[in-house]
Order: structure tokens, then sequence, then C-alpha cells
């Protein structure tokens, strides 16, 4: 691969149009080959540590729950990732032997591949393998979304009762997500029942017109999007949204002394993008909008610590660890937080504090106590750094990312700084001014 990719950096312009188009092709090929590599691999891994689990004396619905961990920290992607890639890789060797072997020679790309996966997954493993040489056949010869149709008609053909199944599975996969943009936007998906959906998208165009009849001058689409925050939070308008979303960012860009932006929090950490400063500045004139106390490190951005002699993370403390953490402290991570767990284990004596603390998912916290995962701390109580060691020995520190994230630069102040935000609304005479800095003595 190293050859091939010194070959094409090597060509630069030079070449004529078809040694440009073969060197893409050839590309094309390797990329196919080195992703269902990859797929055997990342397969195989997962079916030797759940024998491995198996074998030590775990569970039968614990054995290999660690793998898909183990292969996220790796690549240094989700786990969310790893478990739709295992979906995928996992029968594609065990059921479909064809269809791997052409992917292994390049005949076959992964799309395509994905495409006959997912519409053989209502058969019985025998039937995919029946009909895999076939399936195998229109994924080399056809585009990856005529590979899709052919293969959901070979399906049904192959098995009658296939549609239902496959609506019946679709059905069940009921869901709600949330995409983040990063520009102070972000997208809402529901997957539900067709008519469920038609249901909601007709109401929601029925009450944006009606609206539209009152004389609201905004647009259908604008009224549609009132009208889903609306019902769904229960609020009479959409701009009194009264949940607790935190808005992280600098006193100075607050009183606007300077423009660095924000970051939105969400109520169990998570780092949903940046907010632009004056947009910061506007959020904070709102009537739904408070402040709560923030203490951060003038130098490097981290919250400072708290302690308590509570045993469990409640209250402030817990509040704290959220923001101070942002997303779960498992290496590579980028999961929401629901548990705060101690780092020193509180029956070896551990105590309840933000140092001895780290915000983890639910898989992630269920996670350390597999056999052969250790997590400790590292660097002293300053840093909060934590060491997590996988079972075959490979480790991984995490540490806190700055308060307003990363790519967030700027000069460190010449002496000490507390921020402090208290838990009251920002007056408005202070939310738009512009301030001098202090002359220096």
């Amino acid at each position: 691969m190293r050859e091939l990719v010194g070959e094409v950096r090597s060509a630069g312009d030079s070449g004529a149009f078809k040694e440009r188009l073969d060197r893409i092709s050839e590309l094309d090929h390797a990329a196919a080959m080195l992703q269902a590599a990859m797929c055997v691999e990342m397969s195989a891994f997962a079916a030797a540590r759940r024998r491995q689990d198996l074998a030590s004396g775990s569970q039968e619905d614990v054995a290999g729950r660690g793998a898909p961990f183990e292969i996220a920290m790796a690549r240094r992607v989700s786990k969310a990732s790893i478990d739709y890639q295992l979906a995928f890789a996992e029968p594609l060797v065990s059921d479909h032997p064809r269809l791997l072997e052409a992917c292994l020679d390049g005949k076959v790309s992964l799309a395509a591949a994905k495409h006959v996966v997912k519409e053989a997954e209502v058969l019985d493993p025998d039937l995919r393998r029946a009909i895999d040489p076939e399936l195998t056949r229109l994924a080399a010869e056809l585009t990856p979304g005529k590979t899709r149709k052919a293969a959901a008609r070979l399906v049904a053909s192959a098995d009658p009762d296939s549609a239902a199944k496959r609506a019946r599975l679709a059905r069940a996969r009921k869901q709600v997500r949330t995409i983040m943009h990063g520009d102070a936007t972000g997208t809402l998906i529901a997957d539900l029942p067709a008519e469920q959906a038609v249901a909601c998208w007709e109401a929601l165009d029925h009450e944006a017109r009606c609206r539209r009849g009152d004389g609201d001058e905004c647009s259908i689409r604008e009224l549609m999007c009132d009208a889903l925050v609306e019902r769904v939070t229960g609020q009479t308008k959409a701009t009194r949204v009264d949940l607790e979303v935190g808005v992280v960012v600098a006193a100075s860009s607050l009183l606007g002394a300077d423009d660095q932006p924000g970051k939105l929090i969400g109520h169990r950490g998570g780092d949903y993008g940046t907010l632009p400063a004056s947009l910061v500045r506007e959020l904070a004139e709102s009537e739904q909008v408070w402040m709560r106390r923030l203490v951060c490190d003038p130098i490097d951005g981290r919250l400072l610590s708290m302690d308590t002699t509570k045993r469990r993370f409640t209250g402030a403390l817990r509040k704290f660890i959220v923001y101070r953490d942002g997303t779960s402290r498992r290496p590579h991570s980028d999961a929401p937080i629901y548990d705060i767990d101690h780092i020193e284990p509180h029956s070896a004596g551990g105590p309840t504090s933000a140092p001895n603390g780290q915000g983890l998912a639910k898989h992630d916290h269920l996670l350390r106590d597999l056999p052969g995962w250790m997590v400790e701390e590292v660097g002293g109580d300053s840093s909060n750094g934590v060491r997590w060691t996988t079972p075959t020995g490979r480790s991984y520190e995490s540490r806190p990312p700055p308060i307003l994230g990363h790519g967030n630069s700027r000069p460190p102040p010449r002496r000490p700084v507390i921020i402090e935000l208290y838990a009251s609304r920002i007056p408005v005479e202070y939310a738009g001014a512009s301030h001098r800095p202090r002359r220096q003595e």
C-alpha cells in the first residue's frame, strides 16, 4: 500500500487521463481489499475475545462484551461505530464466503457488500449461504444502489415472507437521535413506523399553515420547527425552552472585552458545538438563561476541583464533574455522561471528590468491571488524568478537555484571574457592555 501511495504521490500532475483513471481504479480496489481485511480481523478478534472470556469463567451474556471497546480505542473511534461495523463484518465473514472473497480480491466495494448483507439479514444463515454466489455476482456487476434493489428482489424470491420480516425488523428499530453541527444548530431525527412519521409531519404542516392564516409572517418551514419544539417540550413558545443547557463562556467575552467563542453543553455533558461570542451575549440577555457558578483555571481552562465526604456523587459535585469532563472519560469516547464513577473504588478507600471522580457512559461504567480491565489515576490530583488498560495490555490515557473546547487558544494572563459566574441572571446592563482592560500597575 505504501508503494502504491508513493507511486501516486510521485506522479504528481504528470500522466495522461488514462493513467490517472487506472490509478483511481487501483486505489478503489485497494481500499475495498483493505476494508474487507479489517472486517475479517475485527470479526476474528471479537470471536477470540469471547472464547477467552468463556474459558476464563465469564457468563454467557458478558463474554466478549469488551471486544468492541478494545477495537474502538485502538482505532480511536467511537464504540457505536465499531458496533455498526461488527454488525456488518460478522455475518459477512460467517454467512457470505463468496462475497467476502470478492471483497478481499477488490472486485466488490464495501458499499455494495453492506447492501447485500443488510438485505439478507432477514434470511436464515443456511439460506444466506445458498444464494451468496448469486448475490456476489450482482454486487460485482452493478452499482451499489442497483445492488441493493437487486438483492432485495432476490431475497424476497428466496423467502416470500422476507418483506414482512424486514418491515417488522425496521419498525422495531424506532429511535430518536440528535446530530449537532457545530454551528449553533442541530438536527433531530426520529425513525418511526411510516404511518406515525406521516401523521407527525401532517400535524406540523397543518399547524404551520394555520399560523400563517392567522397572520404569522414566518415561513412554513420555520413555523413547523417552532411547533415541533413547543409540542415536544410543552412550552408555549419555542424560544422559551426551560431546560438545563450549559453555555460555557469566558467572562471577558460575556462582558464584551473580547470575542472568545463559547461552548454548548447538554444536561449530561457532551460537547455540542461552538457558539460565537455575539450569540452567547444574546442568549445572556434572554429571560430563560441562567448562569451557573463555574471557577476556571486561568492558564489551561480546566475547572478547579471540589471536595465532599458523601458516598455518591450528587448535587453540585456531580454537576461540576459533568461540566469538567464534557463526555465519557473512557479514552476516545464521545458518549454522554450518565454515571459518575470513583477512579479509585470507594471500597478501597477512594474519596468521593472531584479529583477521584470521572464521568462515564453506562456501557463504559460496566466495562471497567470486566475481567482484565484496569482503571487508575495518573499525574496526581492537579491533572485529573486517568489511565485505562485493556485485557491485551494496551494503555490509553484520558484527561479532561479545556472547558471551552480544543482550538480555543488565548495567551495566558499576566497574573492569575478567577472567573466566577453566579447562579443568577446576568443583568442586562452587563450583557452587552464593552470594557477596556485594566491598566497594569
